[in-house]
């Protein structure tokens, strides 16, 4: 099989636009994002990442610590929304959701969706000289 190139090519409008993607472990439940690849996340998440290696001196940073400063930026760059949660979307309430490690499973809901935003579908074409038939020695 061969792999059609420009079935490889992002669809960087829909990543910086964001979509609905239904999250398949919770049923009904379902996330307005972005793409994780989207360059206002990528440049926070790494000066995050930079602040804090320079304030842990290399160390990993505490659970809470990396809840809440990833909540932060998660919250401002990649979700816009959810459906399908007892509790109606607000800024606010999902920034105090985000930042709280106890809510783990939201934050690892959320990027599985933003994720998903990214997600190609690979096209093939079939190899017409493997599947040719041979001619005939008759012929």
């Amino acid at each position: 099989m061969t792999v059609i190139l420009a079935s490889l090519k992002a669809d960087l409008e829909l990543e910086a636009a964001g979509d609905w993607i239904d999250y398949p472990d919770w049923p009904g439940v379902s996330f307005n994002v972005k793409s994780l690849h989207s360059p206002g996340y990528t440049i926070k998440r790494d000066l995050m990442l930079q602040r804090l290696a320079r304030k842990y001196k290399g160390k990993t940073p505490p659970p809470a610590v990396l809840a809440e400063e990833g909540g932060k930026i998660y919250c401002a760059e990649i979700l816009f929304g959810w459906r399908g949660l007892d509790v109606e979307y607000a800024p606010e309430v999902a920034l105090e959701t985000l930042c709280d490690v106890a809510f783990r499973n939201v934050t690892g809901a959320v990027e599985w969706c933003a994720q998903q935003v990214a997600q190609i579908e690979v096209e093939f074409v079939e190899d017409t000289v493997k599947n040719s038939a041979r001619p005939s020695a008759g012929a």
